[in-house]
C-alpha cells in the first residue's frame, strides 16, 4: 500500500512525463505515496504545498528560498535530468533539505552515443557521406589509414561518471584505453583496467581517438587547445559530449580546416553555432545539437530508485552536496 505520509509533487508535465517514465516505473512511484503531478494552470508552490518530496527536470523550478519558505515540509528535490549546480546557494544551509541529480543515468545515453560516434569517425563515414551528397569523388586516398575500433587506442579525457561509463563500454572493444585525469588515483586505473596518462598532450599524441569528458570548471576551460591538436596524428578521431567551453574551438577548427582530424561536436562555443558559423561546412566536422543525453526512461527508473532509498532510509542514488560541485558538471 502507498504511503500516503509521503506527499510527492512532480513538476514535469505530460510530454516530458510520457519521457521519463514507462508504465512499469509509474506503478512504482504510485505505490510510494500520494503522487501528485503539475496541472496546466497551477504555481510550484501549489503543488508542492505539504509535500516532503519534489521532482522536477529540464524548464522546471527550482528550490528557491522563495519556493522551500511556502514548502516547508520538503525533505527531498530530486531533479530527473542532469546538473543541480543551480539548485544550491546560502538559502540551503539551515534547512534539511537534500539535492539527488540523475545524471548518472544520463550518463549511460551520452557513453552509447560517443561510441557510435567512435566507430562513425574511424570508418570515415561522415566525409564519404559529404562526398555522395556533393556529387564529388570521396577525397579519402586509398592509400589512407583505416582503423576499426578493436585497432585503435582510445583516449579519454576525464573519469566522470559519463567516461567511466565509457570505459566500460570500451573494455574488449578496443586495443587500448589511456585516461587523463589528474583525479584518478592509481588504484582506480587499475580497477577500471586503464592505463593512466599524467601528460593530456601525450595522450593525445598516442590515441587514434580522444573523448573529452569533463566537467564546466576553471581548470578545464579551453583544456583541450592547440598544443594538443597538433600533437594528434593526422587521421585521429575527436569527440566532445561534454562542454564546449572545455575545447579552443578556433584551434581545433585551425587543424580541421588543413584536412586534419575529424571531429565530433555535440556541444559548441556558443551553443548553438549561428547558421553563418564559417566552418559549418567542413567534410571533417560534424557538429549535433547537444543531443547525446536528454530524456529517458533511465532517468524516470533513477528518480523512483532515489525516493525509495529516501523512504528505507538507505543512501540515496545520486545524492549531491555541496562540497561535490567543484567537480560535479
Amino acid at each position: 500500500m502507498p504511503d500516503h505520509n509521503t506527499r510527492i509533487g512532480l513538476l514535469i508535465a505530460s510530454e516530458r512525463k510520457r519521457q521519463l517514465f514507462d508504465s512499469e516505473t509509474l506503478e512504482r512511484l504510485q505505490a510510494l505515496g500520494d503522487v501528485r503531478w503539475i496541472e496546466s494552470a497551477q504555481s510550484a508552490e501549489e503543488l508542492l504545498q505539504s509535500c516532503t518530496v519534489a521532482v522536477g527536470s529540464w524548464g522546471t523550478a527550482k528550490p528557491t528560498a522563495a519556493l522551500l519558505d511556502h514548502c516547508p515540509d520538503l525533505r527531498l528535490w530530486v531533479h530527473a535530468a542532469g546538473t543541480v549546480k543551480g539548485h544550491f546557494g546560502p538559502h540551503l544551509a539551515h534547512r534539511d533539505l537534500r539535492i539527488v541529480s540523475c545524471a548518472s543515468a544520463i550518463a549511460h545515453s551520452v557513453a552509447e552515443y560517443t561510441i557510435g560516434l567512435m566507430i562513425t569517425g574511424l570508418y570515415r563515414l561522415p566525409q564519404y557521406a559529404w562526398a555522395h551528397w556533393n556529387h564529388e569523388q570521396v577525397s579519402i586516398p586509398e592509400n589512407a589509414p583505416r582503423r576499426r575500433l578493436f585497432e585503435a587506442t582510445v583516449g579519454v579525457v576525464g573519469a566522470s561518471q559519463v567516461g567511466r561509463r565509457v570505459i566500460h563500454l570500451l573494455q574488449g572493444l578496443c586495443k587500448e584505453i589511456l585516461v587523463y585525469d589528474p583525479y584518478l588515483s592509481g588504484l582506480e586505473a587499475t580497477d577500471l583496467g586503464v592505463t593512466q596518462v599524467d601528460d593530456l598532450t601525450e595522450l593525445c599524441r598516442k590515441c587514434h581517438v580522444v573523448t573529452l569528458h569533463t566537467p564546466d570548471l576553471p581548470a578545464t576551460r579551453k583544456m583541450v587547445g592547440r598544443e594538443q591538436f597538433q600533437a594528434m596524428a593526422d587521421d585521429a578521431v575527436f569527440v566532445n559530449t561534454s562542454r564546449g567551453v572545455c575545447v579552443d574551438q578556433p584551434a581545433l577548427e585551425t587543424e580541421l580546416c588543413q584536412g586534419r582530424l575529424l571531429a565530433f561536436l555535440d556541444v559548441t562555443t556558443p551553443e548553438p553555432l549561428p547558421p553563418d558559423y564559417p566552418h559549418r561546412d567542413l567534410p571533417n566536422l560534424v557538429v549535433t545539437p547537444h543531443r547525446a543525453g536528454g530524456p529517458s526512461v533511465r532517468i524516470g527508473e533513477q528518480a523512483v530508485a532515489a525516493i525509495e532509498a529516501y523512504q528505507q532510509q538507505k543512501p540515496i542514488p545520486g545524492l549531491v552536496t555541496e562540497s561535490m560541485l567543484a567537480q560535479l558538471a
